[in-house]
């Protein structure tokens, strides 16, 4: 920004002053046109990020309502549970005839279910570009909350696959196929049986709280699709969640679970 020295000389104190105000006033112009260039600019990063988010949210509640399929692997666990618990042991061995596992090494793929994780791209570059900072507080306390349930997920993820890789192993090397169908013979010592309904009993309580955090995600990004960022409401919901997965334990014991 230039300022010029007046075109003439100041003969009186009435000029000198003249002058003076025209260049403060100009000043002043120009510092809020250059502040409210500046505040249209923040507004416009606001819109994009939250428009972005609820594009994101509507996404992952199309891969979450796939994801929630995997709540079918449970069945599984349940029956290999009680098959090693009630067989009889002959000869030192037990027999035990089941549907092949839903466990794939390695993933969390099953026959019947694809898994994807949701996205967290578009808070993650909000938070690394500072435009998150533009996010009222009562909006980013519940970005904050599914991110922070997100990386919950993850670690939940990773617990069912490692249970999953458990029983694929056990499978490959202590049952075969029955033939003339598609199920699954094990022959196995009762410490092999033991094992195999640990490891199912691992899986299942692994499943349950994938699926926990599955539906608290689900809360949170539909929330943010129908643009109701209530945060004590969401939570409110988180706790129904809550509530019912409880109620689907075993002798409804109470688990404790944080949202």
């Amino acid at each position: 920004m230039d300022v010029h020295a007046p075109h003439g000389p100041l003969h009186t104190w009435k000029d000198f002053w003249i002058h003076l105000g025209t260049i403060t006033i100009g000043l002043l112009i120009a510092i809020g046109l250059e502040q409210s260039v500046e505040a249209l600019h923040r507004l416009h990063e606001k819109h994009v990020v939250q428009q972005d988010l609820r594009v994101e949210a509507e996404r992952n509640l199309n891969i979450l309502s796939e994801d929630l399929h995997i709540s079918d692997s449970e069945m599984w666990m349940m029956q290999a549970m009680a098959a090693t618990a009630t067989a009889k042991v002959n000869d030192g061995k037990m027999t035990v005839v089941l549907t092949p596992a839903p466990c794939y090494a390695g993933t969390l793929n099953s026959r019947k279910t694809k898994y994807f994780a949701p996205s967290e791209a578009v808070w993650t570059a909000a938070r690394e570009s500072g435009v998150a900072a533009l996010i009222p507080a009562t909006e980013a306390r519940v970005y904050a909350r599914l991110a922070h349930n997100l990386e919950l997920l993850s670690a939940a993820r990773d617990h069912v696959a490692t249970a999953c890789d458990e029983i694929a192993s056990l499978e490959q090397r202590l049952s075969v196929r029955q033939a003339g169908a598609a199920d699954r013979i094990w022959t196995l010592t009762p410490e092999q049986g033991e094992k195999l309904g640990e490891s199912a009993s691992q899986a299942d309580i692994a499943l349950k709280a994938l699926i926990f955090r599955l539906k608290v995600v689900q809360v949170c990004e539909e929330a943010i699709l129908d643009e109701r960022l209530d945060y004590d409401r969401i939570i409110q919901m988180i706790g129904n969640v809550e509530a019912s997965s409880s109620d689907d334990t075993p002798n409804g014991e109470q688990k404790t679970v944080h949202p």
